[in-house]
């Protein structure tokens, strides 16, 4: 049956919307998402830096520039003559010889003041103290034991990166953050983003643009959704009339499937009563029989019929004849003794315990 109370997964509209509906978006929008991700990379070294750029699709090497005034002349015509070049952030990486990358793990109850815990247990994990470089970390998720979370702690010394920083600026350019080539940041997993620089010493993004048109394709969102919510209003009503019809016919199916329950059960109880009475007078056949083929020197004083096996208890002036006589009706297979026979003193008769296996005939149905 069609549930019609099932939830709808809103997201899959939406992401069908953009691909169905994205060029309606302003393309200057678009751009603007796409250059928030490009990056100019530079890559310090004793004499020189070593820039490229990176977007989404390549890295394209800008070329080696020495640290003087004519290279920095040189390098920020470049940048100014390539719009790309000019709104990609700087990055200032360093190289993997010269930072620390190490798993720490820490106690779950330190998860909301990591940084501070990180600053007082740095000498625990590496050979520095916090006064002594700048560190960042990235949060791997919680270890094997739950008690712990486990970090990537990644480090450089101040006096390298102060001198890489200094570096960079002599050529003009201002980094918005310091990342570290043994462990790239990457835009497109927001959990490995970290940044080694101290606030104060990045360089923040104007962002007034890019509010502008994100609220200009907001309104143009908004718009679109109530055309598109109007003609829903009254799919609306009718689905809810029709959940209402549905709901009754779930009532009248309930009810005739409780009573199919009823009549089922009573059934089943007639046919257990049926099969006792006739499990009943399949014993009464036993014991009958068992009374015919015994003689008068033949007691017998323990009586059990289970899983067509019957097993009789008791005293016979020959127990050794009972096997046979057991054997010549059609009623019982099998027919043996279970323990020895022994001889009774006060009786003078011989103690039997016999088992034997009862054929079932097709029309009885005996347990």
């Amino acid at each position: 049956m069609l549930n019609l109370d099932a939830e709808i997964d809103v997201s899959l509209f939406f992401k069908w919307w953009w691909q169905q509906l994205g060029f309606l978006v302003p393309q200057k929008f678009i751009d603007a998402m796409a250059r928030d991700k490009s990056l100019l990379v530079v890559e310090i070294n004793q004499a020189s830096a070593r820039i490229s750029f990176v977007n989404q699709q390549q890295k394209t090497p800008l070329g080696e520039f020495e640290f003087n005034e004519l290279v920095k002349e040189e390098l920020q015509n470049l940048i100014a003559s390539d719009k790309q070049y000019s709104d990609a952030k700087v990055v200032l990486r360093v190289p993997v010889d010269l930072s620390v990358t190490q798993d720490v793990f820490l106690p779950a109850a330190a998860e909301g003041n990591l940084y501070q815990v990180m600053s007082y247990e740095l000498d625990r994990y590496t050979p520095f103290n916090a006064e002594q470089v700048y560190f960042d970390f990235i949060k791997l998720g919680p270890a094997n034991n739950k008690a712990l979370i486990h970090l990537l702690l990644i480090l450089v010394k101040k006096d390298s990166l102060d001198s890489m920083y200094q570096h960079c600026l002599s050529l003009g350019l201002k980094p918005y953050y310091a990342d570290s080539a043994a462990r790239c940041v990457s835009y497109e997993d927001s959990n490995s983003q970290y940044n080694l620089l101290p606030k104060e010493l990045c360089q923040t993004a104007n962002r007034k643009p890019l509010w502008v048109m994100l609220g200009a394709a907001s309104v143009t969102l908004v718009l679109l959704i109530v055309l598109m919510l109007l003609p829903v209003n009254k799919a609306t009503e009718q689905l809810d009339e029709l959940k209402q019809r549905t709901r009754k016919v779930e009532k009248i199916a309930s009810e005739i499937e409780d009573s199919k329950k009823s009549i089922d059960y009573l059934f089943q109880a007639t046919q257990a009563l049926i099969d006792k009475k006739q499990a009943n007078a399949s014993v009464i056949e036993l014991m009958n029989k068992v009374t015919e083929v015994f003689g008068d020197d033949t007691w017998v004083s323990n009586w059990r019929y289970y899983n067509k096996t019957l097993q009789l208890t008791g005293q016979s002036g020959s127990a050794s004849n009972l096997i046979a006589s057991l054997e010549k009706t059609e009623l019982f297979k099998n027919t043996k003794f279970i323990s020895p026979v022994t001889k009774d003193r006060r009786s003078g008769l011989e103690s039997f315990k016999i088992s034997t296996e009862v054929i079932i005939e097709q029309n009885a149905d005996a347990e």
